[in-house]
C-alpha cells in the first residue's frame, strides 16, 4: 500500500476550511447532486478545493452524539455536508470574491437554497489549521 505523503495532503487540503451542513429533503436528492456537481466545478474553476459528502451510518458510540440528530434531520431528509478547502484566509477571500461576481454561481447557490428543507438554513464554520505533531507513519 503507498501511503501518502503528510506534508503533501496537508498542502493539498491546504490550511483553511469552510463548512456547510445542511438538510435535504431525500425526495430532492437528484437535484442536489446535480447542483453540487456544477458548485464543485465553479469553485474549482475559481481555484478552491470543494467537496460534498452525504451523511451515511448515523451510529454512534457511547458519549458521543450524531449529526443527523443534533441538526434535527427526520427519516425523510439527507444531511449534506460541503467542505471548501483553502491554502489560507487571504485565498479564501479572493476566490470568495470572484464567486461573488460570477453569475452562475450565483444563480446555482440561489437554486441550492430552494433544494434545502423548508424553514432550514445551512450551518457554516471555518476552520484554521492548527499544526499537531504525530508519527509520520501513523497516517489513515
Amino acid at each position: 500500500m503507498i501511503k501518502p505523503n503528510v506534508t503533501e495532503m496537508e498542502t493539498e487540503i491546504g490550511n483553511q476550511l469552510r463548512i456547510y451542513v445542511y438538510r435535504v429533503p431525500k425526495k430532492n436528492h437528484d437535484s442536489i447532486v446535480e447542483n453540487q456537481e456544477r458548485f464543485t466545478e465553479t469553485f474549482r474553476k475559481h481555484g478552491c478545493y470543494y467537496q460534498s459528502y452525504q451523511l451515511g451510518n448515523t451510529e454512534t458510540s457511547e458519549g458521543f452524539a450524531s449529526m443527523a440528530s443534533i441538526v434535527s434531520a427526520n427519516k425523510d431528509e439527507e444531511v449534506w455536508l460541503d467542505l471548501e478547502a483553502y491554502r489560507d484566509r487571504q485565498q479564501m477571500k479572493d476566490v470568495v470574491s470572484k464567486i461573488e461576481s460570477d453569475e452562475v454561481a450565483l444563480s446555482l447557490m440561489k437554486q441550492y437554497l430552494h433544494l434545502l428543507s423548508p424553514g432550514s438554513s445551512p450551518i457554516v464554520a471555518e476552520f484554521e489549521h492548527v499544526d499537531i505533531q504525530g508519527k509520520e507513519e501513523e497516517t489513515c
